[in-house]
């Protein structure tokens, strides 16, 4: 099995050596199953800080973003100024690349001698990460290219949610790339006539980090108690994600969006025991999805009946409580796809295939 990222996403080589060290500590060994495409942009230590000034800069008006400088990097990508991973076989010219960056941004940043001081060695680090990282530079549209043409499978994994997709999401509030299933044929580089299946991924509630709009959010002990079961907390920041019932009006659309041919239903397990449960099956005054005044959306709910017992690792559909199967029998109509499978833990076997 190879792992390959592709053009579209944009990388810090600092984190990537350390998340490659994890793997391999764990008894997996990274080696040449990795390519990663030569077109990726890089985020350099400059952008964090950008991104930081700015946040800080709207105060209560801020997005919400993680910190990691993703904005900017794909800021400087179609500015046509930005770092790629590519620019790093040419060792020389790629520090140049990058001590040009550092000087322009503690200008424009207007930072002390201290904190430039501090941008120049956490650059350097940068800098050397980036020449290790090289070496799993490749082709990743031609490699995948080889391996749909002997019938291998490739499966591409979207990051983030679709509703964060900057097209499509609930706009500003979202991220700078595709989060959309079609953003994997454009990332990656190979066509869409080759996608077989489209297969979406769906928690049994709602959640998201950040600002923006959230019809359905909890604000109130059932939030709490959702993101208690369900440790919800970022993954990036360990901010505590907002919490709310189930947006199947939002479901609906990121289904159509994304042609999905089947769902897996996730975190089933964190609704027992919270009593009757809710879904939201329209919106009062309309059917507006996405973009500006989506916060004034107010949710029409379905009301369905909770189980009490702990279903977390149970592996049996029919094992399931009567409310259970309902509860994800009437997603399933809501969203209108077919719901294939439903995760009730953590681990990789607790999944239920319908």
């Amino acid at each position: 099995m190879r792992a390959m990222i592709g053009a579209a996403c944009v990388m810090d080589p600092v984190t990537l050596l350390q998340e490659i060290h994890t793997l391999e500590e764990a008894g997996i060994p990274v080696g040449s199953r990795l390519t990663i495409s030569g077109k990726t942009h890089l985020t350099h230590p400059a952008y964090r800080l950008l991104e930081h000034s700015r946040e800080e800069a709207m105060g209560q008006g801020r997005i919400g973003t993680t910190g990691r400088g993703i904005g900017p990097t794909y800021e400087m990508k179609f500015r046509r100024c930005g770092l790629r991973l590519e620019d790093a076989l040419n060792r020389e010219g790629f520090k140049a690349m990058s001590e040009s960056v550092t000087g322009d941004f503690a200008v424009s940043l207007k930072l002390s001698e201290e904190e430039t001081q501090t941008l120049r060695e956490e650059a350097e680090i940068f800098t050397e990460a980036t020449f290790k990282v090289v070496a799993w530079c490749g082709d990743v549209s031609r490699d995948i290219g080889e391996l749909l043409k002997r019938g291998e499978r490739v499966i591409a994994e979207g990051a983030q949610g679709s509703l964060l997709d900057p097209d499509h999401g609930s706009y500003p509030f979202v991220t700078c790339g595709q989060c959309v299933a079609g953003g994997a044929c454009s990332g990656l580089g190979f066509g869409p006539t080759q996608v077989d299946r489209v297969h979406g991924v769906l928690k049994a509630y709602t959640t998201r980090v950040g600002a923006g709009p959230f019809p359905t959010e909890q604000d109130n002990e059932t939030g709490q108690g959702i993101r208690r079961a369900g440790n919800e907390y970022g993954t990036t920041t360990g901010r505590p994600r907002r919490c709310g019932w189930l947006d199947g009006v939002l479901g609906r659309y990121t289904a159509e969006l994304n042609g999905c041919t089947s769902v897996t239903v996730t975190l089933l397990d964190v609704l027992s025991g919270l009593g009757d449960l809710k879904i939201c099956t329209g919106y009062r005054g309309g059917e507006l999805r996405t973009g500006r005044g989506m916060e004034n959306m107010v949710p029409e709910y379905a009301t369905l009946p909770g189980w009490t017992e702990d279903i977390k690792g149970e592996t049996r559909w029919n094992s399931l409580p009567a409310a259970a199967r309902n509860y994800v029998e009437t997603i399933e109509k809501v969203i209108g796809v077919t719901v294939d499978s439903v995760s009730t833990g953590p681990r990789r076997e607790d999944v239920i295939w319908r």
